[in-house]
């Protein structure tokens, strides 16, 4: 795809092991091939809960290896569940933490939410975007997308089984890396 490797953080929004976020990052991974270099993050539950009168200040170290992963990547893809029609609590108390250390400011990103339903976990999404919007991130349509009906397009045993659902994938991963490319050329 190109010659610069695209450093991708992968961040399951879901705190359980072996959630269907952290298998669906590993299905983009291998879908994405050898121009793509993945970190999957699956440890929000360790992160604390956010608090505002400590974001400028904190020492604590799971914060700041979370920030670290964010300023590491070049690219980042968000896949949450749907809880309650939103996004889960832990990915916001997650995201809150870089509201003020800039890691998030015109970071090319992807946010994917997904649902057994036909909604596809479009509040979560839609929560998530508007976190994500708050902070600068650089996403528009071709990086963000419910996958609705997700038990019937991807199996328990973590493979993409709907060829469109392949296809939205690469699709996404494609403009990142434009986004990618245009945000080095730009520097």
């Amino acid at each position: 795809m190109k010659s610069k490797t695209v450093k991708v953080l992968g961040i399951s929004g879901s705190v359980n092991p072996g959630a269907t976020a952290g298998r669906l990052l590993q299905a983009i991974a291998r879908l994405a091939g050898t121009g793509f270099q993945f970190t999957i993050f699956e440890e929000l539950g360790d992160i604390p809960h956010f608090n505002p009168q400590l974001s400028d200040s904190t020492t604590n170290e799971q914060v700041l290896a979370w920030r670290n992963l964010w300023k590491q990547a070049d690219v980042v893809i968000i896949c949450t569940p749907e809880y309650a029609f939103g996004m889960p609590g832990v990915l916001k108390d997650a995201l809150d933490w870089l509201v003020g250390s800039g890691e998030v400011y015109h970071k090319p990103l992807a946010a994917l939410s997904y649902s057994p339903s036909m909604m596809g976990g479009e509040n979560a999404l839609s929560t998530l975007l508007l976190t994500l919007k708050a902070q600068n991130a650089d996403f528009d349509k071709s990086t963000t997308s419910t996958i609705p009906v997700i038990r019937q397009r991807f199996s328990l045993e973590g493979e993409i089984t709907d060829p469109t659902l392949s296809t939205l994938l690469t699709k996404v991963l494609e403009s990142l890396a434009n986004k990618c490319e245009k945000k080095t050329d730009s520097h």
